[in-house]
């Protein structure tokens, strides 16, 4: 039994001493190969410096190769043999690097992105303790640029990140600031150059910003998110129905006026002839033009919130004003007299005179709630409101200057007129004198 239990000790003191040894080499030769491990990060078109030995090394070079072992196509770079013998030079780095014989280090000058790579230093031939040093070139990053895809409330919202120029490493997304608040669900992609926003909000307007960067340089840039309540779509439907509005509004307080002093003037002063002519004119022409322009903001509205039952009714009216206004301001623009046709039955004549007053109501009942309707729409983002106070203002003074041009129009001619029958009486009391001959 003795012999056997001496064997069983013998083979665990053998393995334990094998372990030891081992544990001992990696110990001893970890430092060197981390010694020996670099890892270089630089820009496009400086320089770098490569070393062949560790710091304080006082070997002394007899031979050394620099070797860019993750080229295929010419792995070999300087062979240098020792003193007093001139280094060879690969061809396609002979311009392009300087070697230092003293201490095997080599300098490489205006570094592209195809110099990245492993490079290695053998030393006398030591290829266990050759010197690696893995090099990355990278070309500065250009200035980020942000773009949006869309700014209206309700939608979903996508900002990229780009950098036309450089290696993107990292981006890192802020608002106002500050790293993005956990309680809104943004997203990014896997690379972090997207950001989504679902569904946006009035809550997330403010300050977005990206920042690119890599090993060597980084970009920051950033967007000022608005976000619109409506679609341009609308801001025009609103524009236009506002200009309508101030033309309807203008001839309802200037037929009113109108009629007040038409009932209190006397049958002598009272508008006639070619100036109520031209009036007519004028007047369904405006109520004309106000016609089409609601008529127009009543697609916008449609091409975005849909079809409906009132709004097909309301074109039909709206489409019947347009016609009949325009067919009595040509006429009585062109031939007056073929107006007097239609008045002859009872039915034209009341579409006839009911037309204007009819397309003023509709105009402004739907400018109004089409008004309401996208202001109400604004409120939802925080894009600033369209003040509709200077469109309104400038529309009604045009719409007054058009309904006065037939007065300006009248008064010159009433005045001319006067003119000549003052200039013809002066001419008939004073007759010329005879002409005698002597």
């Amino acid at each position: 039994m003795l012999p056997a239990s001496a064997g069983l000790l013998g083979r665990m003191n053998y393995r334990i001493l094998s372990q030891c040894l081992m544990l001992l080499l990696v110990f001893h030769w970890s430092p060197k190969i981390a010694e020996a491990q670099e890892h270089r990060t630089v820009g496009t078109g400086s320089s770098v410096l490569l070393t062949a030995l560790p710091i304080n090394d006082q070997t002394v070079i007899k031979h050394i190769l620099w070797e860019c072992i993750s080229s295929a196509q010419t792995p070999s770079i300087v062979d240098y043999y020792g003193t007093g013998t001139e280094p060879i030079i690969s061809n396609s780095y002979k311009d392009r690097i300087i070697f230092y014989s003293s201490n095997g280090s080599l300098l490489l000058k205006n570094v592209q992105e195809t110099d990245s790579g492993t490079y290695r230093a053998t030393v006398n031939l030591n290829k266990i303790e050759a010197r690696q040093t893995t090099l990355l070139v990278l070309e500065p990053m250009s200035k980020a640029q942000i773009q949006i895809n869309s700014t209206v409330a309700g939608s979903s919202i996508e900002l990229s990140c780009k950098v036309l120029v450089g290696k993107v490493q990292a981006i890192d997304w802020k608002k106002d600031g500050k790293p993005l608040p956990r309680n809104r669900c943004y997203q990014v992609s896997e690379n972090f150059s997207l950001l989504y926003i679902p569904e946006v909000q009035k809550s997330d307007c403010g300050s977005f910003s990206c920042n690119a960067s890599n090993d060597i340089s980084w970009q920051e840039t950033s967007v000022n998110l608005t976000i619109e309540g409506i679609m341009p779509s609308l801001k025009h439907a609103l524009k236009i129905s506002t200009v309508a509005l101030a033309i309807a509004i203008t001839l309802a307080a200037g037929s009113g006026l109108g009629f007040i002093i038409l009932c209190c003037q006397s049958e002598k002063k009272k508008i006639t002839g070619e100036l109520w002519r031209w009036l007519i004119v004028f007047i369904h022409g405006l109520v004309c033009v106000s016609a089409i322009l609601m008529f127009t903001a009543a697609v916008f509205w449609i091409w975005e919130e849909g079809l409906s039952t009132a709004l097909v009714l309301y074109m039909i009216f709206l489409t019947w004003v347009i016609v009949v206004t325009l067919l009595i301001s040509v006429v009585l623009a062109i031939c007056p007299q073929h107006l007097e046709m239609f008045k002859k039955k009872t039915m034209y004549r009341v579409i006839l005179d009911t037309a204007a007053l009819g397309g003023v109501i509709l105009v402004v009942l739907f400018a109004i709630f089409l008004t309401q309707n996208i202001q109400h729409l604004q409120r939802k983002g925080c894009s600033p409101f369209f003040d509709n106070t200077a469109a309104i203002l400038i529309t009604a003074a045009i719409s007054l200057l058009i309904l006065l041009a037939p007065f300006v129009w009248y008064h010159r001619e009433k005045k001319s007129q006067e003119k000549y029958q003052q200039e013809r009486k002066v001419r008939m009391q004073c007759p010329r004198k005879p002409f005698h001959w002597t």
